[in-house]
């Protein structure tokens, strides 16, 4: 049945609908409606209007609950019939929120209620009906709703999911978000459940340290079992009770996957090596500032150690910066293993490592670590078919002193790195307090010498070199001597550090040279019988590549003959990295006539195949060997292995007519020492000549 379908008759006055009413109980009850202090009505089983309430005319309501005549919204929608014909004949209740205009026209929200009034036997004998204005309440009903809409959406538009976990139910309600986030956001037992193992402790830690009611923000990979890696920051807030009890954990999650990626990704850029895939100098910086402030906070013990690749730009110039990339990459692979995972393994650039140790109980902890290192680095490295070894120095320093500045720690490292080097790399060195005066006093003798080198002060001194089957001087070894303005006459020993400084080595190998072939002019022109000049070459020299152009040019331009010259190179020098650029260049100036000398000969490593393999016409015994009466043997076998390759052999070190005697029984071609002369200023020279008798 319809609207249009229900007789709702108006009565013009309530005394004629009574007059119509049998059922005496029925009217009783109009009388009361009549008489109700808020809007009501009565229906009779047709849902015929029998009464209606003052108040219900007051608020401006339709006399009957259709359309009214005036055009007043009715209380009674056409959806509404079939429920109200249900309610006057079973007696089952129903209410509705409806819009209404009020007598100025303004919309009001009304809910009526429909009920049924019932006799002894519990049959509707009528339906009462009751209007509120509801108008406020809706609106804030429609405002929360509106609310919660904007809500849901924000949540999903940004990605969120909520999860209230109610800790006296442990019921869990979710909103917002997608299913795959809420999917591995539940737990069985407790809520830490979903965060990876290797994030949990850390999250648990910052958990546990988090005050009571405060709002804690995490990030963290979930523990998903499908091998996707999901990285979620959570905002996590505990909510209490009015009787101060815990009552709902409440958590907000976000993917951040992406961005975790994205950030990962500048961070490669930022702080990471791309070649070894090391942290980077800056990371290095901020990792060591954190070990600072820790030993400064908590007075742990933390050290330092920097590596450098021993003669790396040897590989470099010798056997390609692939292979140098292919060496530093593999150092970095022996570093990750040498070092535990916690500690920072960093590149600093070119062949420069450093590793920061934390939390140390003591130097040991250290050390075992760096000779774990050192026998990996013994491992021969394969790169394009060829296989070679390498080498590191390496410089460590310990902080253990919370009175101590650590600060300080990178140069100790640094200065015990410099010990390494001048002991002769491939070692390691601990830092002591004794070495940094040490290191101060090379820096200022280098800093001497390059203004000693500027002011002109470093000269040759000339020892010679004696023929004993002929009896006469073959030649001179040219000698760097420094004329030190307060010092005096200084020999190298006291400038060694120069000599190891690539820069300062390049400076006094050019000086000795200039030096040397303008003597020769002058005692050419002189008509002096020098015979040869012996200038020592060192490792520095040889990098450029153009050292036999270099001495040659020089030659032309002192007009200087080029068999009036002998260079020394020595062992380590000829075996050193950089062997086949030696090779190459002692073999071009000996097609050119320049005489090669091997130097300090059994001090090296040299075999017997490198003897065959380059081009030398001197073998020079080291005077360590001449001097001892134990060595004899040696002088010996070294006389007679020259002897039978077709070298002349010097003997170096000659301090008297014994030690002279025995190499000439030995067979020796040539001595230089003491007993024949000193080293002396080239003045001196032409002197010595004409007095000279063997």
């Amino acid at each position: 049945m319809t609207k249009s379908t229900v007789e709702v008759r108006r009565l013009p006055k309530s005394e004629a609908g009574l007059a119509r009413l049998t059922d005496a109980r029925a009217a009783a009850f109009s009388q009361f409606v009549l008489q109700l202090p808020f809007a009501a009505a009565l229906l009779d089983r047709d849902l015929r209007l029998l009464a209606v309430s003052r108040e219900w005319v007051t608020q401006g309501l339709a006399p009957d609950l259709g359309l009214g005549g005036d055009g007043r919204r009715a209380l009674v929608s056409a959806e509404d019939i079939l429920a109200l014909m249900k309610c006057a004949q079973s007696g089952k209740a129903f209410s509705r929120y409806l819009p209404n205009l009020d007598t100025d026209g303004v919309q009001r929200v009304w809910r009526t209620e429909f009920s049924a009034c019932r006799d002894e036997g519990e049959d509707p004998y009528a339906v009462m009906v009751t209007a509120r204005d509801v108008t406020g309440y809706a609106e804030a009903i429609l405002r929360a709703e509106r609310d919660q809409q904007r809500l849901r959406m924000a949540l999903e538009l940004d990605g969120l999911l909520v999860r209230e976990f109610d800790l006296n139910t442990r019921e869990v309600v979710f909103s917002g978000a997608t299913h795959d986030l809420e999917k591995w956001c539940r737990f069985e037992n407790e809520p830490l459940e979903i965060i990876h193992q290797a994030d949990r402790d850390r999250v648990a830690a910052q958990v546990a340290a988090r005050k009571p009611g405060e709002t804690g923000v995490y990030e963290f990979r979930l523990n998903r079992d499908d091998g996707v890696e999901t990285w979620v920051r959570s905002a996590s807030k505990l909510l209490i009770d009015p009787n101060g009890r815990p009552e709902r954990l409440v958590n907000l999650f976000k993917d951040i996957t992406d961005r975790r990626r994205q950030t990962e990704a500048v961070e490669t850029l930022a702080f990471k090596d791309p070649l070894t895939d090391l942290p980077n100098r800056a990371l290095f910086q901020h990792k060591f500032q954190e070990a600072v402030s820790a030993s400064e906070r908590l007075g742990e013990m933390f050290g330092l150690i920097m590596i450098d690749v021993d003669h790396f730009k040897d590989i470099n110039d010798t056997l390609g910066h692939d292979a140098g990339d292919a060496l530093l990459k593999r150092l970095a692979e022996m570093l990750r293993r040498a070092f535990r995972a916690q500690d920072t393994v960093a590149r600093l650039g070119g062949d420069e490592f450093a590793v920061i140790l934390r939390g140390l109980n003591c130097e040991a902890d250290m050390l075992r670590p760096i000779q774990t290192l050192q026998k990996l680095l013994r491992r021969p490295i394969e790169h394009g078919g060829r296989s070679f070894t390498c080498s590191a120095s390496i410089g460590a320093a310990l902080h253990g002193d919370p009175d101590a500045d650590p600060s300080h720690m990178v140069k100790n490292a640094d200065i015990a790195l410099y010990r390494a080097k001048d002991a002769g790399r491939n070692r390691s060195v601990m830092f002591q307090p004794s070495m940094r005066s040490e290191l101060e006093q090379r820096i200022e003798l280098l800093r001497d010498v390059r203004a000693g080198i500027a002011a002109g002060e470093f000269v040759l001194f000339y020892q010679p070199v004696v023929d004993v089957r002929e009896g006469g001087v073959a030649g001179f070894e040219a000698l760097m001597r420094w004329a030190h303005p307060e010092q005096g006459i200084l020999a190298p020993a006291r400038f060694m550090p120069a000599f190891e400084d690539q820069d300062l080595s390049l400076k006094l190998g050019d000086v000795a040279f200039e030096s040397a072939l303008r003597q020769m002019r002058d005692w050419i022109e002189a008509g002096v019988a020098f015979g040869r000049v012996a200038v020592n070459i060192s490792a520095a020299q040889f990098r450029s590549g153009r050292l036999a152009e270099e001495i040659q040019e020089r030659l032309a331009r002192w007009n200087v003959p080029c068999d009036r010259l002998t260079i020394e190179v020595t062992e380590n020098v000829y075996m050193g990295w950089g062997s086949d650029l030696v090779s190459d260049t002692v073999r071009r100036l000996h097609d050119a006539g320049v005489m090669i000398a091997l130097d300090d000969f059994g001090t090296g490593y040299a075999s017997l195949a490198n003897l065959r393999q380059f081009p030398i016409d001197r073998l020079k015994i080291d005077k360590s060997f001449v001097q001892n009466a134990e060595d004899e043997a040696i002088v010996k076998a070294v006389i007679t292995l020259g002897s039978s390759m077709g070298m002349k052999v010097v003997a170096e070190g000659v301090e008297d007519e014994a030690q002279l005697e025995k190499l000439i029984a030995y067979g020796c071609d040539q001595v230089q020492g003491y007993h024949f002369g000193r080293p002396m200023p080239a003045d001196e020279v032409p002197g010595f000549l004409a007095g000279f008798k063997s």
